[in-house]
């Protein structure tokens, strides 16, 4: 359940949904239907994720969908709304050959960790921490309409191959194709002009600062 009406939503049954913060995680019933549910939302939106046993996940989505604010939807939405967010896929954007560093994820490795160097690869993060990394995980605008997919590569001015596209398509709230992909370091600057090759035809495309839409997630005031 993410959307901007997904607290309200829930509120209905939920009496201490208000004081859930991001990343949180509570029990209640729903229903009369026992659910752990998490305050997350893996499209940059405030939501939820609610866990219930697999012969329950029917009733609660019919009670749910008795509030008029709810329709169903499918991956295609997720996987849409998550790729304006920025928010990675293990998969395709994420693997086992890619560091938190090139992904623009290192914030997941703690002050500590990261002075104990303890951690799993710790000497080539550590170094691209304190170096950089070769290649960086970037957000790109297709000029034209044709969205870019997964796999389509990515070449500079001289149609030397740079990098490659891993999450494409088409963004409905922004209203055009867009893409993240992993390209050369001295590339990566947000204004460089890049071209992405689809249907073997070179098509021109601009790195942009991520995420393409500000996150709306749900913190609760520090004071």
């Amino acid at each position: 359940m993410i959307s901007p009406a997904a607290a309200k939503v829930l509120a209905r049954d939920v009496n201490n949904l208000p004081q859930l913060q991001f990343l949180s995680v509570t029990r209640a019933d729903i229903a009369d239907i026992p659910c752990r549910i998490s305050r997350s939302g893996y499209t940059g939106e405030d939501g939820f994720e609610i866990a219930v046993p697999a012969p329950q996940a029917r009733p609660l989505a019919e009670h749910l969908l008795t509030d008029e604010r709810v329709a169903p939807v499918g991956l295609g939405a997720r996987d849409s709304l998550r790729l304006e967010a920025s928010l990675c896929l293990y998969g395709h954007d994420l693997n086992e050959q890619t560091t938190p560093v090139e992904a623009a994820v290192a914030w997941a490795i703690p002050p500590r960790r990261r002075q104990q160097a303890n951690y799993p690869g710790a000497n080539i993060i550590n170094a691209q921490l304190r170096d950089g990394p070769p290649s960086r995980r970037v957000g790109i605008r297709p000029l034209g309409r044709a969205p870019a997919r997964e796999g389509a590569a990515i070449t500079n001015s001289d149609d030397r191959e740079i990098g490659q596209v891993t999450s494409g398509g088409f963004g409905p709230t922004v209203d055009a194709p867009i893409a993240m992909g992993y390209v050369r370091t001295d590339h990566a600057a947000p204004g460089t002009s890049v071209q992405i090759i689809v249907r073997d035809r070179p098509r021109p495309a601009q790195i942009i600062r991520l995420p393409f839409v500000p996150h709306q997630y749900h913190r609760l005031p520090t004071s």
